[in-house]
Formats: structure tokens, sequence, C-alpha cells
């Protein structure tokens, strides 16, 4: 089943940022619903997240990150395109967009808004010791570990250096491995041709290979 993306940390300054649904395509909306929108226990269908925070909640205890999908990917993109306003800029710094932060397998990841564009970056890092079996103290290093990040998210971000030319060159942003949505989604779009070759296939198997070699690091 793999292992789910638990919710840890939402900025205050990005929680209550609406979501403008009547800009986004409709086929957005109904990719979000139908991957993240079904209320199991009553058997409905959600409605369409209002803030960032509803949006951010809507992916806790799921398989987030480590499975993204070119479909996910590209609702994401459009939400920041066409959902989230663009601040206008007051002054020499660029805007930090809403973000929010999870934990999968044994880091704290997260996901970067860019008002207005689709530039959005997904990064991670922030290893997790977890000394003891208190899921409450797991939590609470890992939420930690997101807020002291996000200081230093912050200040790389208004610098300028969330650009997805430097993204893309420097593998980082603040000092955590980073990758645009974009650069993620070729990727994932490369994968799903691969897997869909022969077992017997040169790119087949080099995929497998490199697919093997990651998850022993």
């Amino acid at each position: 089943m793999g292992d789910p993306s638990m919710l840890r940390y939402i900025p205050a300054s990005a929680a209550t940022i609406p979501i403008n649904w009547a800009r986004v395509p409709e086929a957005t909306k109904k990719a979000l619903l139908e991957s993240y929108g079904r209320d199991w226990e009553n058997g409905t269908t959600k409605p369409l997240p209002e803030t960032i925070a509803d949006l951010a909640k809507m992916f806790d205890e799921s398989k987030f990150f480590g499975y993204f999908l070119y479909d996910i990917l590209t609702v994401l993109m459009d939400i920041s395109e066409f959902g989230i306003q663009a601040a206008t800029p007051t002054g020499p710094t660029s805007q930090v967009g809403p973000r929010f932060y999870m934990t999968y397998v044994d880091e704290v990841w997260f996901f970067l808004f860019a008002p207005g564009k689709r530039d959005c970056i997904i990064g991670h890092g922030g290893r997790i010791t977890r000394k003891t079996k208190d899921y409450d103290e797991w939590a609470a290093e890992e939420t930690a570990i997101a807020k002291e990040f996000d200081v230093k998210l912050e200040w790389a971000v208004s610098r300028g250096m969330a650009t997805p030319i430097l993204v893309n060159y420097n593998k980082k942003l603040g000092g955590w491995e980073a990758s645009t949505a974009q650069s993620t989604l070729e990727y994932s779009q490369y994968t799903d041709a691969i897997m869909k070759l022969p077992t017997t296939h040169p790119a087949y198997r080099d995929l497998i290979r490199d697919l093997y070699s990651s998850l022993s690091r």
C-alpha cells in the first residue's frame, strides 16, 4: 500500500489563503476530487477545499509525497497558477508562496506554491530521529524541524533563490534537496512511458536498476 504522508505544519501566513476555484479548470477540480475527495466513512464526495490549509488537510495520511503522478502534479500547478492570487510587489524581495509540510518515511517534505505561476517547488530534508515510540513526540519533532527550516525557506525565496533555473541547477533550496514540480512532472511522465515497455527492454531495465539503487542509499 505504501507509506502515508502526515501533515505536520502550515505556516499561519499561508493557512487562510483562499483558493479561487472559479478560475481553475473544471478538469482540475474533477481530478482533485477523484484522487483525494472521497469521504469513505460517509460514502460522499468532499467539497472543494476553500483555503490552502483545507487543501493540505486533504492530503493528510494519504500516499502523497513519494507518489506524485502527473495528474495530481498538474492539479497542484493549476491551483498555483489560476487559483491563488499573486500579491502586488511591495519591494525588492520576492513573494513567498503558501506551503505546507508533511512527513514521508524518515524525512520532512514541503510543497511550495508560486501564486499566479506554475513554478511550484517540492523539497525534503530534516532527517527524523524518532528516539521514542511515542507518536506525539514524533509529531512534535517533525513539526519543529519544519518550523526551523521554514525560516530558511522564507529567506531563500524572498531573495530570489526559488526560480526554476536555480532550483533545477542547484537541486537545493534553503539547504534542503529540491526540485521544480515541472521537472518532477516530466520525470513522472518519463517513468510512466518506460514502465509500459517490455521488461526485457534496455530502458526498462535501466530504470528498475536506478530505482533499486536509490532505495538502497
